[in-house]
C-alpha cells in the first residue's frame, strides 16, 4: 500500500520533514515501510523552459536547434521534438541533470556538439524524466513529443519540480504488517499514528466527515438485504448531477502519487475517499437499475460482466447486488459494467458497506479475481469507516460535480458498534514490557491513540475508539499498543533469569529407531489417514474406523487404526527391489477407537524368496523386535497366543512381553491378506505399542568389553514337538553351566523322517571363560552336563 506525506501534511503539521527518518520512525512504532519513493527523482537540474526561436538543423533533416529561456540564461540546444513550436513552455534539464535517454539508461546530461552544433542541455520527453503518467504522448504528435507545457511566460524559469508540485515522497506499506489493523488502510488512520508516535500535531481544519443534509424522499426502490450478517453496516442516497465535471489537479495528483489512474470525477471521489477514509465506494448510474435490489449470496456457476469487461463465473456464496435484470455488482471486490457510471449519467446511487471479511476472501480464492477493494474488504471495514467515507464522499460530489444535489433520504443499516472498557494494572503493564513507564505516560499514549482513558489507583480504564473495535479486545492489546508507541528500543535488553539447560528427552523410542536401522530395516513415513478399500484389503473392520469430518478425497477418509495396512501397501510396490527380505518400519499414532489414540510400531518383514531359518519371516521379525527393544532397556519373551485379527495367521501369532505386561504382537500375515498384496512368499509383523512399552522404566544399558578369551561352540540337535514349545527348554540349558555364553537356535528340520508335528531342533551351545583359554576337556565336561540334561 501507498500512503503520501503530503497528502497526511493535509491533516498534520510534520514535526519532523526528512522522509528517511519518518519511514524509520513508522516502522520502529507502527508497521513496516518497504520503500520511501521519493516523487520527481529526475527533476533536480531541471526548469520550465520557453522556447524562443526554432531554427533547421543545417546537418540533420531531424533535427532542430532552439533557443530556450531558463532559469540560467538563454541557452542552445539541440533537439529532435515533433511537436516543438514557437513560445511553447518546456521541461527542460540543465547540463549536470540525471535523464533516461529516450525512456531507457539513465545518464548525466553534458554540454556536447550534435552534428556540429553545439548542445547546452535537453528539451525533455515526459519518459525521459518518468512523467509520462502526467504527460501521456498523443498520437497525433508523431514519434518523441517532448513534454507540452502551454504558452506565457508564466512559471519559466520555475524550479520544474515546484512548477509540477512533485515535492511528495511515497511511503510503501508492507501490507502484511498491517492484516490485523483496517484502519491503517487509509491516510488519516497514518495520521493518528503519526501524532500519536510524535512526528506531528493535528491541524485546526480537518475534511468533514459529519452527515450531510439529506432529503426526504425514498429512494426509488426497495433494498432487501437477505443476510445481515454479511454486510451489517450500510449507507446509500442517491445524488442528481447536471453533468460529470471535471476532476481537479489537485486530485488527480493525489490519486496518481498513490497508484490510482484518474477516470472520471465520480470514481476518482470514490477512489479519493477509498484512499483517505479506508473504505471503497461504488457509484452506481440509477437509472440502469431495474426494479428492487436484493444484497444476497450467489449461487454457484451466475455470471457478471465487471467493469473491466470480463465475464466471471462466480462461487457458492459470493456477495452480490441483484435486480431484476440479474447481478450488476460483485460487492467488495469490483462493480459491474451495466450499472457503471456513464457520461451520460444524471442519477447516481452512491453507496458504503462492511461486508464480513472470510466471505470476500473466499470469493477471491474461488474467482482469482483480487482487487484493491477487496485487500481493504478482507481485513474487515471498521463499521465507522463505512459511515465516515459515505458522509466524505457526498461532501466531494456536492462541492466538486457540476450540478450536484442529494435527492434521498439516507438508506442505512446496521450501525456503528459500541466500544467495551477494558482495564488493565499499571503493574501489569509494567511486568510484561520489562519498562516502569508511568501511568500518567500510560494515559497519555492512549489518549493520543484517541482512547478514552481514566484512571484509579494502580488501575487503567481504556475505551477503544469505534474503530478500533476489530483489533483492541482485551488487555493484551493494551499492552501491545503502550508498548510500540512507548519504543521498544526504550526497553533495555536483560537475559532470562530462569533455568536455559534443556530438559531431559525421553531417547528410548529414537534407540529402538536405531537399532532397526542397523539391522537394516528401512524406516517408511506414510500418511495418518486410509481409505475403506486399503483397510477392507488389509483385513481391518471398516465400519468401527474413525472417520475424518473434511476429508481430502475418499482414499483419505478415515484415521488409520493401525500402521499395518500402509506397510503392506508399500511392500506391493517395493517387492522388486530387495532381493531376499524387504525389512520395514513405521512409528505413528494410530486411533484404534475415537477415544483409543496410541502410538504404535510397525515392523513388516517380507521375503521374496523361499526363506530358510535365516530368512524365515517370523523368525527374523522376533530377532530385530528384540535387538531393537534391547537397545532401549528392554528384555522381551514371547508367547504363543490366539490371532485377533483377520490379517493374522492363526497358527503363527506371539504377544510380545515386557515386564509382565503384554505391549504387542508378532504374527505371520494371513495367506490371504498376503496374496491380496502379491506378497510373493511369507510376510510377518510386529505391531508394538509405545505407550504401554515406554509406561515400564528401561534398564540402563551398559556396554561388555570385547571378550580377550577364545569361545568354542558345540551343536546338538533335539527331536521336539510342535506343540511344545522350546523356551523353556532353552532356558533350562542357559542355567545347567556358568561358562554357557550363549544358547541360540541354529537350524530347524521339519522333513521326512520325522512324523507329522515333529521337528528337529539345533541348538548352539558357546561356552567361554572371562579369564582363560577353556581346554577341552573343560568344555566337554560342561557340555556333558548339557547332554546330561537331555538324556542325550
Amino acid at each position: 500500500m501507498k500512503i503520501s506525506l503530503n497528502w497526511i501534511g493535509d491533516f498534520i503539521t510534520w514535526k519532523e520533514t526528512n522522509p528517511q527518518e519518518i519511514a524509520r520512525i513508522i516502522t520502529a512504532h507502527v508497521a513496516e515501510v518497504d520503500e520511501v519513493e521519493v516523487a520527481g527523482r529526475l527533476l533536480e537540474n531541471c526548469c520550465v523552459g520557453k522556447v524562443l526561436s526554432i531554427d533547421k538543423h543545417p546537418n540533420a533533416d531531424k533535427l532542430t536547434v532552439c533557443m530556450v529561456q531558463t532559469d540560467q540564461g538563454d541557452k542552445k540546444v539541440v533537439c529532435g521534438g515533433s511537436n516543438l513550436r514557437k513560445g511553447m513552455k518546456v521541461a527542460f534539464a540543465h547540463v549536470g541533470a540525471k535523464v533516461l535517454w529516450h525512456g531507457g539508461e539513465l545518464m548525466t546530461l553534458e554540454k556536447t556538439k550534435i552534428r556540429g552544433e553545439e548542445s547546452e542541455g535537453m528539451i525533455c520527453a515526459a519518459e525521459e524524466l518518468e512523467l509520462g503518467s502526467l504527460f501521456p504522448a498523443p498520437p497525433e504528435h508523431g514519434p518523441r513529443p517532448v513534454v507540452d507545457l502551454g504558452d506565457g511566460s508564466k512559471g519559466v524559469g520555475t524550479s520544474l519540480k515546484e512548477y509540477l508540485g512533485m515535492n511528495d515522497a511515497i511511503l510503501h506499506i508492507d501490507n502484511h504488517a498491517i492484516t490485523h489493523r483496517a484502519d491503517l488502510f487509509s491516510h488519516i488512520g497514518f495520521a493518528r499514528e503519526c501524532v500519536a508516535i510524535g512526528l506531528g500535531t493535528w491541524k485546526k481544519k480537518l475534511p468533514d466527515y459529519t452527515a450531510p443534509k439529506f432529503s426526504r424522499d425514498n429512494v426509488p426502490f426497495k433494498l432487501e438485504i437477505e443476510r445481515e450478517e454479511l454486510m451489517p453496516r450500510y449507507c446509500a442516497c442517491v445524488i442528481e448531477i447536471d453533468s460529470l465535471g471535471e476532476t481537479p489537479d489537485w486530485m488527480k495528483k493525489r490519486l496518481e502519487v498513490v497508484g490510482w489512474r484518474p477516470l472520471n470525477l465520480p470514481i476518482d471521489i470514490t477512489n479519493f475517499v477509498a484512499s483517505e477514509v479506508g473504505v471503497p465506494l461504488h457509484s452506481f448510474d440509477l437509472d440502469d437499475l431495474k426494479g428492487d435490489v436484493h444484497m444476497r449470496v450467489s449461487t454457484e456457476g451466475e455470471k457478471i460482466v465487471t467493469l473491466d469487461e470480463k465475464e466471471r463465473t462466480l462461487p457458492a456464496g459470493a456477495l452480490v447486488l441483484s435486480d431484476d435484470e440479474g447481478i450488476f455488482d460483485l460487492l467488495g471486490i469490483m462493480g459491474g459494467l451495466r450499472s457503471s457510471t456513464k457520461p451520460t449519467t444524471k442519477r447516481i446511487y452512491l453507496h458504503s458497506a462492511s461486508l464480513d471479511p472470510v466471505a470476500i476472501r473466499r470469493t477471491v480464492i474461488a474467482t482469482g479475481h483480487r482487487t484493491d477493494a477487496a485487500t481493504v474488504y478482507e481485513k474487515g471495514v471498521p463499521h465507522i469507516t463505512t459511515e465516515e467515507g459515505f458522509n466524505r464522499a457526498v461532501h466531494l460530489f456536492l462541492e466538486l460535480v457540476p450540478g450536484a444535489r442529494v435527492v434521498s433520504e439516507l438508506s442505512e443499516k446496521g450501525d456503528n458498534g459500541k466500544a467495551t472498557p477494558i482495564t488493565i494494572s499499571v503493574k501489569r503493564v509494567q511486568s510484561v514490557l520489562g519498562a516502569q513507564i508511568s501511568s500518567k505516560e500510560m494515559q497519555k499514549i492512549l489518549k493520543d491513540l484517541e482512547f478514552e482513558v481514566s484512571a484509579k489507583g494502580d488501575t487503567l480504564t481504556a475505551t477503544p475508539p469505534l474503530m478500533r473495535l476489530g483489533d483492541v479486545e482485551g488487555s493484551h492489546d493494551l499492552v501491545e499498543e503502550i508498548g510500540r508507541i512507548y519504543g521498544y528500543n526504550k526497553i533495555e535488553a536483560t537475559l532470562p533469569s530462569a533455568s536455559t539447560v534443556p530438559p531431559e528427552r525421553d531417547q528410548r523410542i529414537n534407540h529402538i529407531r536405531d537399532a532397526l536401522k542397523e539391522q537394516a530395516c528401512i524406516e517408511i513415513l506414510p500418511l495418518s489417514f486410509v481409505g475403506p478399500d486399503l483397510l477392507a484389503k488389509a483385513g481391518f473392520e471398516v465400519e468401527g474406523a474413525v472417520g475424518v469430518q473434511n476429508a481430502i478425497g475418499t482414499e483419505l477418509s478415515l484415521m488409520a487404526p493401525s500402521v499395518l495396512p500402509r506397510l503392506l501397501e508399500h511392500a506391493e510396490a517395493s517387492m522388486l527391489q530387495v532381493e531376499t527380505n524387504l525389512k520395514t518400519f513405521t512409528i505413528a499414532h494410530t486411533f484404534p477407537t475415537l477415544d483409543g489414540e496410541t502410538m504404535e510400531l510397525g515392523i513388516l518383514i517380507a521375503a521374496r524368496q523361499e526363506p530358510d531359518i535365516y530368512t524365515e519371516p517370523f523368525l527374523v521379525a522376533s530377532h530385530v523386535l528384540r535387538a531393537a527393544l534391547r537397545a532401549a532397556g528392554y528384555e522381551a519373551t514371547l508367547s504363543e497366543t490366539r490371532a485377533s485379527g483377520a490379517y493374522m495367521h492363526p497358527g503363527r501369532t506371539a504377544s510380545i512381553h515386557v515386564g509382565g505386561t503384554t505391549v504387542g504382537t508378532v504374527y505371520e500375515i494371513h495367506p490371504e491378506i498376503q496374496a491380496h498384496f502379491d506378497l510373493p512368499q511369507r510376510a510377518a509383523a510386529v505391531s508394538l505399542n509405545l505407550i504401554s512399552l515406554l509406561a515400564h522404566p528401561a534398564s540402563t544399558v551398559v556396554a561388555e568389553h570385547v571378550p580377550q578369551f577364545p569361545a568354542v561352540s558345540y551343536d546338538l540337535t533335539v527331536t521336539m514337538d510342535q506343540k511344545k514349545s522350546s523356551g523353556d527348554l532353552l532356558a533350562k540349558i542357559r542355567s545347567s553351566s556358568s561358562l554357557l555364553e550363549s544358547v541360540e537356535v541354529a537350524d530347524l528340520y521339519s522333513g521326512k523322517p520325522l512324523t507329522g508335528g515333529q521337528y528337529n531342533l539345533t541348538i548352539r551351545c558357546t561356552y567361554r571363560s572371562p579369564e582363560r583359554t577353556l581346554t577341552d576337556a573343560e568344555v566337554k565336561a560342561e557340555h556333558e552336563k548339557v547332554l546330561k540334561l537331555l538324556n542325550i
